[in-house]
Order: structure tokens, then sequence, then C-alpha cells
């Protein structure tokens, strides 16, 4: 899949440990589930399957991500799907949930927008209302967006954790040395627990030792 280089690579099961997701609702979310004649799966997907194993990309995590922070707020999912339609038409792009504008009051969902003064605003992506108040959710706040096309980059998943798609496919990493998580859980494991041999062995701090150990942890709970 050389598709994915650069661009991250997840199944359902993998993208599920990471947004808190069960897996039925991604696999529903990309697949589809009774999907009607006529109607698409709610989100599009980067990735063909192969040999009909199902992967998304590091920008289909990030939507999914957002649409289940969206979710939890009760936004229903029909409207889900018609802020996903308009907000991809409107931005021109696959992956609206992943754009820098999307902003949430927990009940709407806003387009942030710079007015002819050059003030910000928010447009409520289906009313077209205007609004002139900052809306800043901590789950925005985790991720990185390019500067230029204005997507997702890199996402703060937990202390000293990233994703970042251009390394490791996408696998979790220590931010400042770009180690695997799980190569330093498997290595405490193996090694009675003990962080600070283990941080002497792969030249990081036993702190990030504890810090890969307590999110790897906490993906297999």
């Amino acid at each position: 899949m050389n598709e994915a280089l650069g661009h991250g690579v997840y199944s359902f099961a993998e993208a599920a440990k990471l947004t808190g997701l069960r897996t039925q609702r991604i696999r529903e979310w990309f697949l589809g589930r009774n999907v009607k004649p006529g109607k698409k799966p709610f989100l599009p997907g980067d990735y063909a399957p192969v040999d009909d194993q199902h992967a998304i990309s590091f920008l289909d995590l990030i939507d999914v991500y957002v649409a289940g922070k969206l979710r939890e707020r009760d936004v229903p999912l029909q409207t889900l799907r018609r802020v996903f339609k308009k907000m991809a038409n409107d931005l021109k792009t696959k992956h609206p949930f992943s754009r820098r504008e999307i902003q949430t009051d927990g009940e709407d969902v806003f387009i942030r927008s710079v007015d002819d003064e050059g003030k910000e605003e928010l447009i409520e992506v289906l009313r077209g209302q205007r609004v002139f108040v900052d809306i800043i959710k901590p789950f925005l706040k985790q991720i990185d967006y390019d500067s230029d096309k204005l997507l997702a980059v890199r996402w703060h998943i937990a202390q000293e954790v990233v994703v970042d798609p251009a390394i490791c496919f996408g696998k979790p990493i220590l931010e400042e040395v770009s180690i695997p998580t799980v190569v330093l859980f498997d290595a405490y494991r193996a090694n009675n627990n003990d962080a600070e041999l283990v941080g002497r062995w792969y030249k990081v701090r036993a702190e990030q030792v504890d810090a890969a150990v307590r999110f790897e942890e906490r993906m297999a709970a």
C-alpha cells in the first residue's frame, strides 16, 4: 500500500483504540450498515481494501476523532452527515473534519472565518448564522495543522505522545525522540518494569518510558 507512505495506516480496531470509539461504529461509518441504494457511508475513506482488509489514513482518523467528540456532545449523526457534506463542498476537501476551521459549542458546528474587516468570526455550518465568540475546545487543541493546506498533520494524543503520519506509519511515538510507544512498553514489561533500565537502553528519560507505558496501558484497557 504505497499510497499509505507518509499518510498513516490504521485498522478499524487500531482507530477504535486511539479514539476511544467502538470498532463497530467506525466500521459502520466507513462501510455503512444496511446502506440504502444510492446512499453513501458517512465517511468516504482514503484507501481501497486489500484482500478484503480495510484500513484508514491519518486524516480519516482525525475525521473519526472529531466526529466522535461531536457525537459525545449529542450532535445527531444525521446532522453530522449534513455538516460533513456541506463543509466538504464549501472547503473543497475530502476531509472537512480535519480542517483547522472547524469549531463547536457543543450544540452547533461552526466554520472559523475572517470578516471583511479582518475580525475573526464563526459561521454556523447549516444555517449560515454568524457569531462573534471565541469557541476553542480542548480536543481540537491537541491537533497541529499545516499552515498552508490547513489540514491536520499531528495529533498530541497524550502527554509526551503524538501520532504523526510521517513517522512509523502514524503509530504513536514519544514526541521528542520518535520511538514507538509500544517498543518502550514491550521493553519495560520484558525487564521487570524497570523504567530506568529501559531509559538507559533507548537514551530517554525514565519519565518518558513511564509516559509510553501509561499510554499503552490505556490503549489496552
